[in-house]
């Protein structure tokens, strides 16, 4: 019952903050061009090294330890003050050799606007964490909701003003500012302690672990903007995006939602005696039943989407966003691999295989330098597959999971796709031959997501998938609300 209002909560949280960040994007992407648009790309993949560091695992330190006083918190304040406050005056320094590496004076500009944020984060930041253990996720959601609303009118107004690039920096910055006043607001006297030097070795140890494996995580995820920007340019930067943001915007945002409430109850049923594959596996069923199946209708509805939401100048990051799908599918049982280890006290096994599968692909992306862009996406598809298989293997290092129980235990969330997928998949193939459809991409998406829905639920009854008690069980509540 916990899990399943708290994943209710924060299922609502995304889906609102998804709404304002599809319509920031949609908008943002007909006001700016996409050079300008790439060199915010750009500049943001740089800040995902700081916010590594600015973080230094203060936030997973404060959900997990198991015991937290007033001296503890303070001493993770004053980790989070330390660290945000010296990468601030780093990001000032490296912004104008950054922007002559790049050859575009924006990159600076960015950047040294942005190194606001870290002298604001570390007053807000770890009370969220607080939230996260204490599940407030209704006040979670409040802060979360709000501080979108914020970002997309101040980037919007900042854009639609002329403001270029820095449009979406001063939309993060408002956003800052905001959430940190709003947690003042409702933990007054809390969200501002003074420094202490006690407690600090714990800190210190469990954030340089994981502050090393979120270092080797982001390398991959900026690898593919900060390689490009330097071998293909800020143009292919921005197509990359637009093809991979298809993914990042629906599939990512259910993920998030599931990791912000699997983390802490994974590691308190650990507490408790409970057994890791099995909660892991189950876990993952559910998951996968919900992100594979859509994965694979993006893919099939690839081309009216991004030609309605973003334009005809993006046609070219069509078949990005399909090969890229069809990547995301096969490490999507493994979106809870990290969390959980981490849950579990193997970070180091997990620092270990994310170091070789990270490795992989940036590999993968370092032959730009021969290779052209959509060549170098269908490479990231088999590094997508190597990750995969270390995942599996660390699972059956850790928890004894192998890849046949495992299998045994998700099949019929994979067995999904095919129901989800044949009639949009028909709709897109045929679509230029029906003159209800041709040349009418709504109409399109609008057909070939109803038929992906039906075909899911479907599925799910004839699977006898568990999922599917879940959505009786949400009718149920929605007739009862009528």
């Amino acid at each position: 019952m916990v899990v399943r209002r708290a994943l209710g909560i924060a299922g609502l949280s995304e889906a609102v903050t998804f709404v304002l960040g599809f319509a920031n994007v949609v908008i943002v992407s007909r006001l700016l061009r996409p050079d300008e648009i790439g060199v915010f790309s750009v500049a943001v993949s740089v800040l995902g090294f700081a916010h590594i560091f600015r973080e230094f695992g203060v936030g997973q330190y404060l959900v997990q330890a198991p015991v937290l006083g007033k001296e503890q918190f303070r001493a993770a304040v004053t980790v989070s003050i330390g660290s945000s406050w010296l990468i601030a005056a780093l990001l000032f320094l490296i912004s104008r050799p950054m922007a002559v590496l790049y050859g575009h004076p924006g990159i600076g500009e960015v950047l040294a606007m942005l190194a606001v944020n870290f002298l604001i984060m570390p007053f807000g930041a770890p009370l969220l964490s607080v939230l996260r253990r204490e599940l407030q996720f209704g006040k979670l959601a409040w802060a979360t909701v709000l501080g979108a609303v914020v970002q997309t009118g101040v980037t919007i107004a900042a854009a639609m003003h002329g403001a270029s690039y820095l449009s979406m920096a001063w939309g993060s910055i408002a956003m800052h500012v905001f959430k940190t006043s709003f947690l003042n607001f409702l933990r007054p006297g809390e969200t501002f302690v003074l420094p202490t030097l006690r407690g600090l070795s714990d800190v210190l140890k469990f954030g340089s672990l994981i502050s090393v494996g979120s270092v080797v995580r982001q390398i991959g995820s900026s690898a593919p903007d900060l390689v490009f920007g330097r071998t293909l340019g800020f143009v292919e930067v921005a197509i990359f995006s637009r093809g991979v943001g298809l993914q990042k915007m629906a599939i990512e945002r259910i993920e998030s939602m599931v990791r912000s409430v699997h983390f802490p109850t994974f590691a308190s049923s650990l507490r408790q005696g409970g057994d890791a594959a099995h909660l892991y596996t189950q876990a993952s069923a559910y998951l996968i039943a919900v992100t594979v199946p859509a994965l694979a209708v993006l893919a099939s509805l690839a081309e009216p989407l991004i030609l309605f939401v973003f334009g005809e100048q993006w046609a070219r990051s069509v078949p990005i966003a399909q090969v890229y799908c069809l990547a995301s599918m096969l490490t999507a049982p493994y979106s809870l691999f990290t969390l959980s280890l981490t849950a579990a006290g193997r970070a180091a096994l997990c620092l270990r295989t994310e170091l070789i599968s990270q490795t992989v692909r940036v590999a993968a992306l370092l032959t730009s330098v021969w290779l052209n862009l959509h060549q170098v996406v269908w490479l990231l598809l088999i590094a997508h597959g190597v990750e995969a298989l270390l995942s599996q293997w660390a699972l059956k290092q850790a928890f004894g999971l192998s890849g046949l129980s495992f299998l045994r235990g998700i099949w019929r969330g994979l067995a999904l796709v095919p129901f989800a997928v044949c009639l949009p998949l028909l709709l897109a193939m045929s679509g230029a031959h029906l003159e209800f459809l041709s040349g009418h991409p709504l109409a399109l998406l609008l057909a070939g997501g109803a038929t992906a829905l039906l075909g899911w639920l479907l599925g799910l009854r004839m699977l006898g998938h568990p999922v599917y008690a879940e959505v009786q069980r949400l009718l149920a509540l929605r007739r009862r609300w009528v």
